[in-house]
């Protein structure tokens, strides 16, 4: 089984020197992390054997060149480089994703910046990422598409093949108040586009319960335990906290870089390892450190900052501005405190050896690592893992996802100097024995949940929710020669009947319920179906007799209305009870539903002469998709003595009499005449009890659902249109 890696960056980054091209392994947590997972590959359980990994190679090629550069990625490096100019590298790296995307999803609103030409390029980006991966892709492979550059991709490839595709976000997920600031055509197409893959992955919990919210709130698609139903298909939303590669960090020879902690008499060491970024919280740390000295002079000469900042899009504004002031403050704290023989802050401002920076976390007493926001933040679990020793304090930011793994740290508010300058005094004070025993705690964690286990897990899921979601739509899809055997059994059969659902089947479901009259095209066609005297037609809906009337009046079929309390037959159009029923129950259940109006605005109750439906469409979603189990829930248990039942649908909920529901009506209608052809159509859950009812000989078709009793489904409403046309012929 082969694995497509796709991600914005090559493992390898190119570069060009004196006319020739230089390779060297690129920088960053997702490159390291994958990269130990990739190396283990037939070392372990999974099934993937070889793989493929599809990215940028870090700078722009010429045309001349890219089939040279091509070939050597791939024999080195099992690379596939994706190719583009600089000006659009320019307009989405370090425009839409890094101007847009990076300052919203980790809560920068005022860093960001909007321009249409940024989004116009980063679809086209996507999409020349899209059609690279069609030219490399095969049955069967596994396509694992990586971070925000990229969040389109899924929905795309998902138009063009039907290959397992999972997509994995390495930074946050914003709250909906946050996401809501993209542009309209934006937000969506995000959703959409991530929408497209069977398995979205996140980092923490958080994270994706604010992706499940979002997309209630913008898409007003719902979830169930996390699995979202589509009309074709499921996705899956998941946490897979990432991992390192524990032993290699741990047991890792690191000479000849010195990594022994500071003897008795020396400094001891704090350390602050990060990239340059805004969301890494430095300017505030390095405040924590010097309101620290200042509360704490006994610990002048005997503690030291090693400050490494690792260099980060150098061409964006916002982070040459706080490069400016990180070099001002580090100026200020060392000329406020420092003297000829102790300098509290050693700032270097580079990226070390992988082998040098494992030294330098060993050799540190505190590592102090306090993003304001940040997806996981694998430096601190780095830094635990590096500890053979069992000494050292981690003092960790409560907005790092790693923080969730990471409990016996100090967990602090990086917001908050004090605590951070807290925090600095209560490790360096902290007993050696105290710092053993959380380290290992957190060593045990990190080594049984290594990078290896974290891909494993991901792919897993991922192949899972496919299969489980591919299966079902094979096993359930109306195909063709499917669809030609339902249309011969009908031109065959001598008594024919057709019982189908009214909203959301014979017409698309409206936001405005009074706005779902049908058309002249389909009044035309239930009339030419039932000038067949070998055919009957019986719709079913849960409105009024009166509305059903004004609607389908002149139509020459059956029609139950209120979900089965009234019923009228094509011939008489005469409204009969379809049982003795009463109404008095309505005065104590008005005044509920009333309440609840109060409490949802946008809600409203639609009472009719047997039933009452309280409808919530025009409510906020994410208000009503909480409010209304709270309503169905206290409903319930309240009728469940008195003779009454409670139907939850599509964005309303109907109070009526039980004992009556689709299947019960069915049986009443095919119990009339001798029918050879049978076939219910619906598109709710109500219509669940209609395809269980069925003959087992009968057509029994869901629109839209994959999760139904029904033996067959249909992807929309229009093609049961399309399919009722198709038999009007016979």
């Amino acid at each position: 089984m082969r694995l497509l890696i796709v991600s914005n960056r090559l493992p390898v980054s190119v570069y060009k020197e004196k006319n020739e091209y230089k390779f060297t392994k690129s920088a960053g947590g997702l490159v390291s992390g994958l990269s130990d997972f990739l190396a283990g590959l037939g070392k372990s359980e999974s099934d993937i054997d070889d793989y493929i990994w599809m990215g940028w190679p870090g700078t722009t090629v010429q045309k001349e060149d890219e089939d040279f550069i091509s070939e050597k990625v791939q024999k080195e490096y099992k690379a596939s480089p994706v190719f583009f100019s600089q000006r659009l590298m320019d307009k989405v790296y370090y425009g839409f994703c890094n101007r847009t995307i990076w300052p919203l999803f980790h809560y920068f609103p005022n860093y960001a910046n909007f321009e249409n030409e940024y989004w116009d390029e980063y679809k086209n980006m996507n999409e020349i990422f899209c059609d690279e991966v069609l030219k490399i892709a095969k049955s069967g492979d596994i396509i694992w598409v990586h971070d925000y550059h990229l969040m389109l991709l899924p929905a795309m490839l998902r138009k063009k093949i039907n290959n397992p595709v999972g997509f994995f976000l390495h930074i946050p997920f914003p709250s909906y108040e946050m996401y809501r600031l993209f542009p309209k055509e934006s937000r969506n197409q995000i959703l959409e586009g991530l929408l497209g893959a069977d398995l979205v992955g996140f980092h923490t919990h958080d994270y994706a319960q604010y992706f499940l919210h979002t997309v209630l709130r913008i898409l007003g698609i719902e979830n169930h335990m996390g699995t979202i139903d589509l009309p074709d298909r499921m996705v899956r939303v998941g946490t897979f906290p990432m991992g390192i590669e524990y032993n290699k960090f741990h047991n890792m020879d690191v000479s000849p870089y010195h990594s022994a902690k500071p003897g008795a008499g020396q400094p001891k060491i704090v350390l602050s390892v990060d990239r340059l970024d805004y969301s890494k919280g430095i300017v505030k740390r390095l405040q924590g450190f010097e309101l620290f000295l200042k509360n704490n002079p006994e610990w002048h000469g005997k503690v030291f900052m090693n400050m490494i900042l690792v260099p980060s899009r150098t061409g964006v504004t916002a982070y040459k501005q706080i490069k400016r002031r990180l070099d001002e403050l580090v100026g200020n704290i060392n000329g406020n405190y420092g003297t000829v023989n102790w300098t509290p802050i050693i700032y270097q401002y580079t990226s070390l050896p992988h082998k040098q920076l494992i030294a330098q976390y060993r050799m540190s007493d505190v590592s102090l690592i306090t993003p304001l926001r940040d997806g996981m933040n694998l430096v601190a679990k780095e830094y635990v893992a590096s500890l053979k020793d069992g000494k050292g304090m981690l003092i960790l930011s409560e907005f790092a996802g790693a923080a969730k793994e990471l409990s016996e740290t100090i967990i602090i508010n990086p917001n908050n100097v004090s605590e951070i300058a807290d925090a600095i005094y209560e490790a360096l004070n902290m007993p050696e024995e105290d710092q053993i025993h959380r380290n290992e705690q957190m060593q045990k964690r990190l080594k049984r949940y290594n990078v290896t286990r974290w891909a494993n897990d991901f792919v897993e899921n991922l192949l899972d929710i496919y299969k489980a979601s591919t299966i079902t739509a094979e096993e359930k899809f109306l195909k063709p020669e499917i669809a030609d055997r339902l249309i011969e059994d009908y031109k065959k059969a001598a008594r024919r009947i057709v019982l189908v659902n009214y909203d959301g089947t014979l017409v698309p479901y409206v936001k405005f319920p009074e706005n779902a009259g049908p058309s002249a095209d389909l009044i035309n066609l239930l009339k030419n179906i039932e000038k067949n005297d070998k055919t009957d037609i019986v719709i079913s809906s849960g409105r009024s007799k009166d509305e059903l009337d004004a609607w389908l009046g002149e139509a020459p079929v059956n029609i139950t209305a209120e979900h089965g309390i009234w019923i009228r037959d094509a011939e008489s159009k005469e409204w009969k009870l379809f049982k003795p029923i009463s109404n008095e129950w309505k005065e104590e259940i008005l005044p509920i539903l009333e309440l609840y109006t109060d409490r949802l605005p946008g809600s409203f109750i639609e009472e009719k002469q047997y039933s009452i439906s309280w409808h919530y469409h025009k409510a906020d979603i994410l208000q009503a998709s909480f409010l209304s189990k709270e309503v169905n829930d206290y409903l319930l248990s309240l009728v469940t003595n008195i003779g009454l039942q409670v139907l939850h649908g599509r964005k309303t909920i109907e109070v009526s009499n039980a004992g009556i529901n689709k299947g019960e009506l069915a049986m009443h209608w095919i119990s009339r005449k001798n029918y050879d052809f049978i076939m219910g159509i619906g598109s709710g859950w109500s219509d669940e009890m209609l395809f269980n009812t069925l003959p087992e000989n009968a057509w029994s078709i869901a629109v839209g659902m994959l999760k139904t009793d029904a033996r067959y489904v249909i992807k929309k409403q229009e093609d049961v249109i399309e399919l009722l046309k198709t038999l009007q012929k016979f």
